[in-house]
């Protein structure tokens, strides 16, 4: 219940604040007015008071548009009974002024999503200059110029005329300063300003100011266009809001000046009538000529903000992403680079924009080009590869491509890379568990018939296998148990691997069966297995409690020769080993 009670506290005193500024600001507005452009018996030459009713139209809720609405006509007419004297006309008046205000503000929100930036684009602008110069004070023009004709006889086209031109000026121009007081967009687009651009944009308006006020306070020259050109630079400079301003400054000026008979516009002789009519439309048309160009500026700046904006969270996602980003213009050259790329290359980023891509794989690696050779002429599928870069060789890379294009046409090209070097350990982890024996930890079978058909496919120089056999493991393993048999066959597979070199395989082919691929000739190859046998011959000690086991064995060696498969390599290591067993074992045969 408090909270309802506090709630509505807060919506009365809103209301009657609102009231306030309707009444008050409008009874202002409308009393200086009628005192500096009219003598009190004709329309204003231009009527901002409606301006700030719709203002707070826009600015608040529906639920307080009917107490704005009945205290500015309370405004208006006070105003009119300080300005012109008491009248029933003026009763009805005051309502034609708040009517034309509520269907402006009804036509907008209704039309615009936002009704707070009614002016953002210039569609919108469109939109606002037909509803508030157009149809609203149409509307308020006609019904105005019904009752001068029927209470004061006054001809309905002339006052249609001035009634017309008087509120839509008024609207168009001081809505959106009013408005902008309100919600204080002109206090926070000064205050965002640097102390260089609050210079300039005090510098522009003051010399708007004056050019305006030299032009209207001579009547020797139609220097109208004058400040016509200064309000477009103001524009082009300072936007929407600026704009405003400006025309604001121009109206002021000119109205006073016509209504003194003073200025440009007192050149023309066809009378006062016809002066504030011309005056009117002078203004219209320099409001319709810079509106639109504070528009287009206004969005133009709205939307580089907005591409700083994105660009500078694009910039901190980069910077918390796993990847490095490369992006290449249709030339090949480097535009920009981002991301972890000092981390993932060791190259800072911005050593590579301006690169090609051959001087980008010159400072990462050479595949890197082959890979964006080959994605170019195949942009319709997609394309990887797995790089290690030259200055950081610990790493292992995954570049991808895309291909930026238009149409037909290929604009430009981004390379993505990222670490997969956890990734490949682990897939490396897995191959060598998947290719090594549980028991001896040498290569299994499978794992030594994939190293040696590799290296038969891949290599020119010499390659030698040797086939071993450990003699009479059977008898080990019936007099001491296949418990001593495992510690002779992890004993025979260290000493093969402490006989060899890093470049050699072993493999362990089953039960007491080993293999070694030697990258040498054959007679290094059987050196190295004599001197393997011969440490063999020694007793191994296999258990802890010092129990030792005579074992050696029988090996077959051959080398590959030309045009020998892997099969006949094989048979040859196989026949030499057959011939040291039937010779007695323990030694070692090179293949006839």
């Amino acid at each position: 219940m408090k909270g309802k009670a506090d709630q509505g506290r807060s919506k009365s005193e809103t209301g009657i604040r609102l009231g306030l500024i309707a009444a008050l600001g409008y009874c202002l507005l409308a009393t200086v007015t009628i005192e500096v452009s009219s003598s009190g018996h004709e329309h204003a030459t231009v009527w901002p008071a409606d301006a700030l009713i719709l203002a707070l139209l826009l600015k608040s809720p529906r639920s307080a548009w009917p107490t704005i609405l009945l205290c500015g006509w309370m405004g208006n007419l006070l105003a009119n009974v300080i300005g012109r004297g008491p009248s029933a006309g003026v009763v009805l008046y005051g309502a034609i002024n708040m009517a034309q205000a509520l269907v402006a503000a009804c036509l907008i929100v209704r039309s615009l999503s936002n009704r707070r930036d009614f002016l953002g684009d210039t569609k919108a602008s469109g939109q606002f200059l037909l509803f508030a110069g157009l149809l609203a004070p149409g509307l308020g023009a006609g019904a105005g110029s019904l009752v001068s004709l029927v209470a004061y006889d006054v001809p309905f086209g002339e006052s249609f005329l001035r009634w017309f031109a008087s509120n839509a000026i008024g609207l168009l121009i001081g809505t959106p300063i009013m408005l902008a007081i309100l919600d204080g967009s002109y206090g926070r687009c000064f205050g965002a300003k640097t102390a260089l651009q609050r210079s300039e944009t005090l510098a522009l308006i003051t010399a708007h100011g004056l050019l305006t006020a030299a032009v209207f306070s001579q009547t020797s020259y139609p220097l109208l266009f004058l400040p016509l050109s200064s309000l477009l630079l103001v524009a082009f400079r300072l936007g929407r809001l600026g704009t405003f301003a400006g025309v604001a400054i121009v109206a002021c000026a000119g109205a006073t000046a016509t209504y003194l008979g003073i200025g440009p516009v007192a050149l023309i002789t066809e009378g006062p009538v016809f002066q504030s009519l011309y005056f009117q439309i002078y203004i219209g048309v320099i409001l319709c000529t810079a509106l639109p160009v504070a528009a287009t500026v206004s969005s133009r700046a709205d939307a580089l903000v907005e591409l700083a904006e994105h660009r500078k969270a694009l910039q901190q996602i980069l910077a918390n992403a796993p990847e490095g980003i490369l992006s290449f213009d249709e030339t090949g050259t480097c535009r920009w680079a981002d991301g972890r790329l000092k981390e993932l290359t060791g190259v800072e980023p911005y050593a590579f924009v301006g690169c090609t891509l051959k001087e980008v794989a010159s400072l990462t690696s050479r595949a890197l080009l082959q890979f964006a050779d080959e994605a170019v002429h195949d942009a319709g599928r997609a394309i990887t590869c797995d790089f290690s870069p030259d200055c950081t060789p610990e790493r292992t890379l995954e570049a991808s491509v895309g291909i930026v294009s238009q149409g037909e046409r290929r604009t430009g090209m981004v390379i993505t890379m990222r670490d997969i070097s956890a990734r490949k350990s682990r897939e490396a982890a897995i191959t060598r568990m998947a290719e090594t024996d549980d028991l001896t930890r040498v290569l299994n079978r499978k794992g030594f018939r994939t190293r040696l058909s590799e290296a038969l496919d891949n290599s020119d120089g010499p390659l030698t296998l040797a086939l071993i056999d450990v003699d009479r493991f059977k008898s080990i393993n019936d007099t001491f148990g296949h418990a001593v048999g495992d510690r002779v066959l992890e004993a025979v597979a260290q000493r093969l691997q402490a006989g060899t070199r890093n470049t050699d395989y072993v493999g362990r082919l089953g039960g007491d069966e080993f293999a070694i691929l030697f990258g040498c000739d054959v007679a290094t190859a059987q050196a190295a297995c004599e001197r393997i046998a011969e440490h063999l011959r020694v007793a191994l000690e296999v258990d802890a409690n010092g129990s030792r086991v005579v074992a050696s064995i029988s090996c077959g060696v051959a080398q590959r020769q030309p045009g020998m498969t892997r099969s006949h390599l094989f048979d040859a290591a196989d026949t030499a080993l057959y011939e040291v067993k039937r010779a007695g074992r323990d030694g070692v045969r090179v293949a006839a």
